[in-house]
Order: structure tokens, then C-alpha cells, then sequence
């Protein structure tokens, strides 16, 4: 494990708006001279507490003295999905189809809903993308790894 790493999740506002960083795409663009790209940003603490409660729910349900029988845990991904969206999606620069069918530069409008953004993302962008989100926001099991040797410190 890198002590940059390690470092990064001690340094207080390494989260936020200020905080981007600029993902380039696994593909190329015939007549692109670069490829697509984000810029992602992670979520602060506020954030991520916010975003788990948007969506994830526990229900309990309680035998006749008041103990707890049985707990079922929902998860509203499309909830989590438009908030990490909402917070996380900075920027872009993605292909998309013009008129004429050609491929053009599509960059982040400033009024692009997270919803609308769910609607028009292909199931491979939209996996490249939440990975990336994920990675950022340090979700992956080994971003687990890394913050429970912070933990252990």
C-alpha cells in the first residue's frame, strides 16, 4: 500500500468540490485526437451519510414481547445512482450522436439532471463510469483494505 494513499485519507478536505480529478475513457474516437473523458470528484462526509440513507433502509420486524425477529435491508440503487451523479460527476467530455449521425463533444450541460443522465447512459459507460465513482469515494474492497490499516493506526 502507498503512503500517499495512506496519507489521503487523513487530509482533511480531500473531498468536495475542490477535490477532481479527470478520468480518460478506455476507447478511442475516430477523429478524436483524446479520449472521452470525467471528472469525478468524492463525496465529503455530510455526503456519503446523506447518500446512504437515501438509500438504504431497514425493516424490523418485532415478535409479540418486542424483539426483534427478523431485519430486511432495502437498497434503492437508482437513489444512490442519482446522488453520486448529482455530487460526484463534475465534468465530462462524451460522444454522442449529432443530426447528421456523426459522433460530436458532448460536455456536461449545466442543466443535466442526474435522471435524464440515467436515461441516456449505455450499460458500458455506465459501468465505467460508477467504477470510477466507486473508486473515488473509495467503495472498492481494496479501498477497504487501505482504510482499515488507516483505522488500525
Amino acid at each position: 500500500m502507498s503512503h500517499r494513499k495512506e496519507l489521503q485519507a487523513w487530509i482533511i478536505s480531500a473531498a468536495g468540490p475542490e477535490c477532481t480529478r479527470r478520468f480518460e475513457a478506455p476507447v478511442e474516437v475516430p477523429g478524436w485526437s483524446r479520449p472521452p473523458w470525467i471528472e469525478v470528484r468524492p463525496l465529503t462526509q455530510r455526503e456519503r451519510l446523506e447518500r446512504e440513507s437515501l438509500g438504504v433502509c431497514d425493516e424490523y420486524s418485532l415478535d409479540d414481547d418486542g424483539s426483534i425477529k427478523r431485519v430486511v435491508r432495502r437498497y434503492d440503487a437508482a437513489a444512490m445512482a442519482r446522488y453520486d451523479y448529482e455530487h460526484c460527476l463534475v465534468a465530462f467530455c462524451l460522444p454522442r450522436r449529432s443530426a447528421q449521425d456523426d459522433l460530436i463533444k458532448w460536455r456536461k450541460p449545466e442543466e443535466l439532471s442526474a435522471e435524464e443522465l440515467l436515461d441516456l447512459l449505455p450499460p458500458e459507460l455506465a459501468e465505467w463510469l460508477d467504477g470510477i465513482i466507486d473508486q473515488v469515494n473509495l467503495r472498492r474492497p481494496e479501498d477497504q483494505q487501505t482504510l482499515a490499516a488507516v483505522k488500525k493506526r
